[in-house]
């Protein structure tokens, strides 16, 4: 062992030693009073020696600096002044995103605690250690650091729009965002730090994000307001986010011929006024809604007002339409039963009626004067049963006899509806969809809410175009066009994932 003190004690020994080995005279006479007196000598006190310092091993190095035969508060004297904090700053690197992080932010130093506690087994040892460096650091500072590295590194989804050989059919799609993985980030820097690996760029890769985004509002409006132009006719849309409340409207002011979207009016209307239905009404009820029924829809409005013939469904009709004025949704209205001009005919019965065409805001469909609707209108008309399903809105403001649990019941029946020929066949399936369609000659419409993964809104379509000579349009020409609308507002908020763009 390495000690100091061993050559002073080895001479303390010798001297001991010459000492013991003088002897008295045998001749001498030892008077009782000399025993006495060395009788009551106090006895000898022994010399302390030095405390032994345990030194390191020779060839010991701590992070590069020798230590041996030093102790450990040597050492740590020494290191206190060989190993300063580090102030070149730390580069992080991901793509072509370069950030320098200042030590002295990380609180960046030699962990001396950790490189002394390392190096104990070569105190008082022969055996030398040489102990690779370790620095300490503010890991909440660090996590910060990286944070807004990952923040300023970060890559936004690109989107695109995927188009067929149809028209209008179009989609969105996207190549997801790319980051750097923040915990394993942590990981990665954290280590090399402790390592000492302080020279060198760190090099931090940025994998693909999981999160769905959603397309902006302003660029499914570019892309609606593309489709739209490519119609030869006229197409209305109405589209409202249920999270957001934001709203995008194209010729949604335009009014069109309303088709049998409006039943979800006289849906409405008979729930303001029925406080239960017997079985027959609800029978009739059922077949409006899922099945397009129009003497159903005549019954129902007939019931509003407490009869069961046509004189009774023509009163229903209008004083149904002056309950969607009194909610201020302008030219939504039939003042008419369906199926009623031989009834007009033969019993010469006068009728309300709207102003002729054109009314409302331009581009103009055409509309008859008994029964219209708006885009905007019929939505809000949504708008208003889902608030009231939620306990909220004008709805429960007005009307005595709705309730949430009545409201919720009104679209738990618009989601059973039979029609998938046109907003349903724009969409994924098993995705829900809160809806009412109509069709005629020369106009078709589908209007609800949609229920999606990317989030909850009210879409209504109208989509007319002239007939010329023709009798009729197929229902895969304007409902088609109503699917595609569908599909391009449901891929807007549920964006199909690419791994990479198409070829153009």
């Amino acid at each position: 062992m390495n000690f100091r003190p061993r050559l002073f004690a080895t001479a303390l020994l010798c001297v001991a030693l010459l000492a013991g080995c003088t002897t008295s005279p045998r001749s001498s006479v030892v008077t009782d009073s000399a025993r006495i007196s060395a009788a009551v000598q106090p006895p000898s006190t022994p010399i302390p020696l030095p405390p032994l310092v345990p030194v390191y091993a020779d060839g010991t190095e701590i992070a590069g600096v020798p230590v041996g035969g030093l102790s450990m508060a040597e050492a740590q004297t020494l290191l206190t002044t060989a190993l300063p904090a580090p102030t070149t700053p730390i580069l992080l690197v991901a793509g072509d995103v370069r950030q320098p992080i200042d030590p002295a932010a990380i609180r960046l130093r030699p962990d001396l605690n950790q490189l002394l506690a390392a190096a104990a087994p070569a105190l008082g040892s022969g055996t030398p250690l040489k102990v690779p460096v370790q620095y300490s650091f503010d890991a909440t500072a660090l996590h910060a650091k990286l944070a807004e590295f990952a923040a300023a590194s970060a890559l936004s989804p690109t989107f695109t729009v995927i188009t067929s050989t149809d028209v209008l059919s179009r989609s969105f799609a996207y190549l997801p965002g790319r980051a750097i993985d923040l915990d394993r980030s942590l990981e990665i820097v954290s280590s090399l730090l402790r390592r000492g690996q302080l020279t060198h760029p760190i090099y931090l890769t940025r994998w693909p994000t999981s999160e769905v985004p959603r397309v902006p509002p302003e660029q499914l409006t570019e892309q609606l307001e593309a489709l739209v132009a490519e119609w030869d006719g006229v197409i209305g849309i109405y589209l409202y986010d249920l999270q957001t409340g934001t709203e995008t409207a194209i010729n949604a002011r335009t009014v069109f011929a309303g088709t049998s979207t409006i039943k979800t009016a006289i849906m409405l209307y008979g729930y303001t006024k029925l406080a239960s239905f017997t079985e027959d009404q609800w029978q009739q009820m059922r077949a409006m809604i899922i099945e397009s029924d129009n003497l159903a829809a005549n019954d129902i409005l007939a019931a509003g007002v407490g009869g069961t013939n046509t004189e009774s469904a023509f009163r229903g009709a209008e004083e149904m339409s002056d309950m969607l004025a009194d909610l201020g949704l302008e030219y939504l209205y039939l003042y008419i039963p369906f199926e009623s001009l031989d009834y007009i005919r033969l019993y010469n019965v006068k009728f309300r009626c709207g102003p002729k065409d054109p009314v409302g805001e331009p581009p103009y469909a055409e509309t008859g004067c008994a029964l219209r609707a708006t885009p905007y209108a019929i939505g809000q008309l949504y708008r208003m049963i889902d608030e009231c399903a939620r306990g909220e809105g004008v709805l429960l403001e007005k009307f005595d006899l709705l309730s949430p649990e009545r409201c919720q019941e009104m679209l738990d029946l618009l989601a059973e509806n039979a029609d998938t020929t046109r907003m349903v066949a724009g969409l994924p399936p098993n995705i829900r969809v809160e809806h009412k369609s109509g069709w005629i000659e020369h106009t078709q419409a589908d209007t609800g809410i949609v229920r999606s993964p990317g989030g909850d809104y009210v879409l209504t379509v109208y989509v007319y175009k002239p007939l010329g000579d023709r009798w009729a349009w197929p229902d895969e020409l304007l409902g088609g066009a109503i699917a595609d609308v569908s599909r391009l507002v449901y891929t807007a908020y549920n964006p199909i994932r690419l791994d990479r763009l198409p070829q153009k």
